[in-house]
This record gives structure tokens, C-alpha cells and sequence, in this order.
């Protein structure tokens, strides 16, 4: 079971998490929810090793991809490039995902900084699902989505999971159960 024990952050004198636990079952989705400013997204970067914290220990996650807020995309690569370089996967896998969320092949072909705010959060996503890894983290996934690319995306995500551990924030209690959340920590 992979989870936080005791873990406390701090960006200089505030605290932000202060001693806080929570388990992330193998294989199960965990949906987190809180308040704005509660430290969820502080939680998935220390998750992802991208934050150390003060105290405390964090377990069972190698190898994580991820799906920021942000779509964090190297801007003058093309969609599919981006996907490519993070997931270690072939064009014709990226084009193939693309096309599940309905890319079409010149969409495909543009550099990230071309791409509208839901094609750029497509692109993470596909990325995210396609990398190899023990756990997925999501932070807010679906935001900027209109519901027909939602429901496209959703079902890509749920079609590629392949068991793993998915740790997803969102406001949206929709989402918890969209993606078959089973696990609950409120924040």
C-alpha cells in the first residue's frame, strides 16, 4: 500500500501540510478534495518527488507519471512529440491516443504552443496515461473539457489505467465517480 506518514511541508515559514497521513490502495483510484490552499497539489509534488518535505515518509511510489494543472508541454514540440519524449512510447501509439480524444492528424502535428487549452489538456493526459510507471497522479484532469471531449477523455483514462494506482484531485465529485474512485482522503 503506498501512502504519506507524518508528513509536514513548508514553503519557508508557512506550513503547509503538518503531519499528515493518508493511504493510496495498489491498484485502486483515490480521489483527494479539500479547500482551495489545503496543500493537494503540495501533496501529488511530494508524491512525485518533485518536493521534499520537512518530515515525515512518503511510500510505494516509484515510478509515477503525472498529469498536472498546468499542462506543462514543451511548447515548440508538436503534440505528439511531447507525448513521445515523456512516455517512451512510438508516434503511432501518441497518434492512436490522440485520435481516441479526438485529435485529428494535423492536430496532432502542431507544436503545444498552437494548441488550444483543451487540446494542450488532452495532450497531458494521453501523456500521463501512456508513460509507463506504477501510479498515475492527476490534479484536476478534466478542467477546460466540454462534455462530448470529456467523455472521450474520461473513457481513454479508464481504458488505460492497467491497474495502477491513480491518486486524482478534483472539486468535481463527478470525476471521483466517473473514474470508479474507491478510496477517499479529504484534505
Amino acid at each position: 500500500m503506498a501512502g504519506v506518514h507524518e508528513l509536514t511541508v513548508r514553503y519557508g515559514d508557512i506550513t503547509v501540510l503538518k503531519n499528515f497521513s493518508a493511504e493510496f490502495p495498489d491498484g485502486a483510484v483515490t480521489a483527494v478534495s479539500g479547500r482551495s490552499g489545503c496543500g493537494k497539489t503540495t501533496l501529488l509534488a511530494v508524491l512525485l518527488g518533485l518536493l521534499r518535505p520537512a518530515s515525515g515518509t512518503v511510500t510505494g511510489f516509484q515510478r509515477p507519471s503525472a498529469a498536472f494543472q498546468e499542462d506543462r508541454l514543451l511548447p515548440y514540440l508538436t503534440a505528439v512529440k511531447n507525448i513521445t519524449v515523456a512516455a517512451g512510447c512510438t508516434a503511432q501509439a501518441a497518434q492512436d491516443a490522440l485520435r481516441q480524444v479526438g485529435f485529428d492528424s494535423a492536430d496532432s502535428e502542431k507544436n503545444a504552443a498552437a494548441l488550444s487549452g483543451g487540446m494542450a489538456r488532452r495532450v497531458a493526459l494521453v501523456r500521463a496515461m501512456l508513460a509507463e510507471g506504477d501510479a498515475v497522479i492527476l490534479d484536476e484532469p478534466f478542467k477546460g473539457l466540454d462534455e462530448l471531449t470529456r467523455t472521450a477523455v474520461l473513457r481513454f483514462v479508464n481504458e488505460n489505467r492497467r491497474g495502477r494506482t491513480m491518486v486524482v484531485v478534483t472539486h468535481d465529485p463527478r470525476d471521483a465517480e466517473d473514474l470508479g474512485a474507491t478510496h477517499f482522503v479529504r484534505m
